[in-house]
């Protein structure tokens, strides 16, 4: 017996938002009846986001007690164009001029840790690096750190990522109840860059979320990474499928399965 009394479906696409951008918007819907519940029945988002977002493209270099801010520019970077374009950025960005290299385990002769060795040449002392709350993944260090460079040499304490992000948050002020407003969250993996990603709902009642109204006909979306994050999509529309209902009554449901069974027993 079906779990859900009355229903209204809606499709949203960023394309017909009321206001915002395709990433952060709202939405008209028109409500009609007494509801309880919100689910996305499916999605489908554009992996158009890049690696290095605007705003987040930063990390702090010191030398000899000077400190500069070293930017990357933003865009989806493979390992080797990382490396390439973080040797350019460091070697503008050092205020006495030392020379910066980056490499890579040759794999044809070695294994492959998946970790950048930094090392510096023509300085004075030892720089470091002093990493914050962006690109930490790609350098392969952890975030809120200080790393030091030692007899000229730097490896990456972790393995390098650059992955577009493994998970993405369709997040909306349609949700009672939730501190974060997350309405769903969906798995970016086997997802190649620039191309969509897709999910489905397996169960109804598992991935339902409780309903913030019932009057209020503007609802803002957006979508973010796992920390909050916003995510640029860079002009791309998100669509997904939303169903707002009323559930049963479990009282009522069994009230009906009882009368179900009585009249079965009266035809016999």
């Amino acid at each position: 017996m079906s779990l859900i009394s009355s229903k209204q479906i809606y499709y949203i696409d960023s394309h017909n938002r009321s206001s915002g951008t395709h990433s952060d918007f709202s939405y008209a819907l028109n409500l009609v009846g007494s509801y309880d519940s919100v689910v996305v029945l499916q999605a489908s988002i554009p992996k158009s986001y890049y690696l290095v977002q605007a705003g987040r493209n930063t990390f702090t270099l010191s030398e000899g007690g000077t400190d500069v801010t070293v930017t990357l520019p933003v865009g989806t970077y493979s390992r080797s164009s990382f490396q390439q374009q973080l040797i350019n950025s460091l070697n503008a960005a050092s205020p006495n001029n030392w020379d910066y290299i980056i490499t890579i385990p040759n794999v044809n002769v070695t294994a492959d840790t998946a970790k950048y060795t930094y090392q510096v040449q023509g300085n004075s002392s030892q720089p470091s690096f002093i990493i914050g709350d962006y690109l930490y993944e790609q350098l392969g260090f952890n975030d809120n750190t200080t790393y030091t460079f030692s007899s000229n040499l730097l490896e990456s304490a972790n393995a390098v990522k650059f992955q577009l992000e493994d998970t993405l948050f369709i997040n909306s002020d349609i949700v009672a109840g939730e501190e974060d407003n997350v309405l769903q969250e969906i798995f970016t993996d086997g997802t190649s860059d620039y191309g969509k990603v897709s999910w489905v709902c397996p169960s109804i009642e598992a991935y339902s979320k409780p309903l913030s109204s019932t009057t209020n006909g503007i609802f803002h979306f957006w979508i973010s990474d796992e920390d909050g994050n916003p995510i640029d999509l860079n002009g791309q529309n998100v669509v997904f499928t939303l169903m707002i209902y009323k559930k049963e009554n479990v009282y009522s449901l069994i009230k009906n399965i009882l009368k179900v069974e009585l009249l079965a027993s009266i035809k016999q």
